[in-house]
């Protein structure tokens, strides 16, 4: 084998390999929906209370119309660097840096966090079952390893991981949530679409709510890096995305209506007091069977944070194949075909990062502290993507632009946004959760001064994502790595 056919093997992703279930699955995992109902929409039910199902009917609404936009994107640019390549053919390279850094932040962020609530959860067991205490921190480490093995080994791997586990909890979940509204019987009602309802003022209230539906439906693009890797990524990649949003946008619509039924309409102030309410759920209406709920949350940590991992390597993997970022990132592994060494940069990271932030803050804090930065950030890339979708179609693709699917769901899209966007800074979060904001600005000041960088010294490596996609319809590519990847003499123009 030469040197040039090894290269092409080694810094190549594995093409056509993933089905549409796969690909799906890639999205519903990453959501993790079983822990997202026990653990994120409990800060939601904190604002909304019993009007909680309003705000992720609004959420539902706002993650289907994004979706339409990512798609209509995806469908034109199947590609491993995802949202950064469609914002950059969409908004020039220098927009397209900072959604694809943004997006970057946010995804190495989602391992980490998914470690530590798994920690916490085997934590909270061990020391009720058994009185053994401090021990989240062996678990958090645990499962990031997990994360970043299933990645090493092989994308076919990870992924079918996600469909098992994905499958699990959705149904275990959703079979307590339809168990709770039969028994509910004459309780149920449709006051819990009244923002009245709402423990914090109305509409306020609702928004607030909406806020962390919104970062538990999270994930939904996460099929978006698999472009490269999906059998006919033109259709198969934007159908996920779109499905993925309404399955589990729709999912979250009845878990919540589900669990104001189960705890009852006028007690929901006392919610999200309980660390772990759908497990106090389960033995209260399954009695034993609350070791389904607690399987089916473990499952959706394993799941979400494995999905996690592949978005976040599969956009260090892009953004240094391109040379935006040191181009060993964008190596792929001889036989696994898989992007090792952005695998171990995103475990070290996300390790060190939910240490570092469960030791000082304690776990609980650091999950609220970093899912903050996440909503944020996922919710400027939602936003850009959205107006990106518009201005790509009139600019781009002028003949093929729709005014409902290009126009006018872009535009209500992007005003859905708008609302939780000013509710996460009116008011200001208190103390440590408001470092969340913080570090939040940090990122992006930090990634300003990256692209200023690279401006200066390799404003081809920018461009070069406008183009980093497969050119390929069916079938895998026969001219070795896809998109402008840098040849040795483009790298050694690059580091000179």
């Amino acid at each position: 084998m030469t040197q040039d056919q090894r290269r092409s093997t080694s810094d190549h992703l594995r093409e056509d390999s993933l089905s549409l279930t796969q690909v799906l699955f890639q999205s519903v995992a990453h959501m993790g929906p079983a822990q997202s109902v026990n653990f994120i929409l409990l800060f939601g039910f904190a604002f909304a209370g019993p009007a909680l199902p309003l705000s992720a009917a609004l959420a539902l609404l706002a993650v289907v119309l994004i979706a339409n936009c990512v798609g209509q994107l995806a469908k034109q640019m199947p590609s491993a660097g995802g949202l950064y390549s469609y914002a950059s053919s969409a908004v020039g390279s220098k927009g397209g840096f900072m959604v694809g850094w943004s997006f970057l932040v946010v995804e190495l962020l989602v391992p980490c966090a998914y470690g530590i609530v798994g920690g916490v959860v085997m934590q909270g067991l061990l020391e009720n079952q058994f009185g053994i205490a401090g021990t989240w921190w062996i678990w958090t480490v645990a499962l990031i390893a997990l994360f970043a093995y299933l990645n090493y080994r092989s994308v076919e791997l990870s992924t079918d991981v996600g469909v098992v586990l994905g499958v699990i909890e959705v149904v275990i979940i959703l079979a307590l949530a339809v168990y709770m509204i039969v028994v509910a019987g004459d309780s149920n009602t449709l006051a819990v679409f009244n923002p009245a309802n709402a423990l914090e003022g109305d509409w306020s209230g609702v928004f607030k709510g909406m806020v962390f539906v919104i970062l538990a439906a999270q994930g939904f693009e996460a099929a978006a890096p698999l472009g490269e890797e999906a059998r006919n990524p033109r259709r198969t990649v934007p159908r996920a995305i779109l499905l993925a949003a309404l399955i589990v946008g729709a999912f979250y619509l009845v878990a919540a209506y589900g669990t104001v039924m189960g705890w009852g309409f006028d007690r929901m102030a006392s919610y999200a007091e309980t660390p772990d309410p759908w497990v106090t759920l389960a033995r209260t209406f399954w009695g034993v069977g609350w070791i389904l709920v607690f399987f089916a949350i473990m499952n959706s940590v394993l799941a979400g944070g494995n999905a996690g991992a592949i978005a976040s390597t599969r956009t260090l993997y892009a953004m240094g194949r391109t040379n935006v970022l040191p181009s060993v990132l964008g190596r792929t592994h001889p036989v696994h075909q898989t992007p090792h060494v952005a695998v171990l940069v995103t475990a070290v990271i996300a390790g060190a990062l939910a240490l570092a932030g469960g030791f000082y803050w304690g776990p609980v804090d650091a999950l609220g502290i970093f899912g903050t930065v996440i909503t944020l950030l996922a919710l400027l890339v939602y936003i850009t993507t959205c107006i990106g979708c518009a201005v790509y179609y009139l600019r781009e693709r002028r003949e093929e632009f729709n005014p409902i699917l290009h126009g006018a769901i872009p535009a209500a899209a992007t005003l859905v946004l708008l609302a939780p966007v000013y509710f996460q800074f009116n008011p200001l979060p208190e103390y440590p959760i408001l470092w969340g904001t913080w570090f939040t600005l940090v990122a992006l000041l930090a990634g300003v001064a990256i692209l200023i960088f690279t401006s200066l010294r390799r404003q081809r490596a920018l461009d070069a994502a406008q183009e980093a996609f497969a050119e390929r319809e069916n079938g895998p590519s026969e001219s070795g790595p896809v998109g402008p990847e840098a040849d040795e003499t483009t790298r050694r123009e690059d580091r000179r």
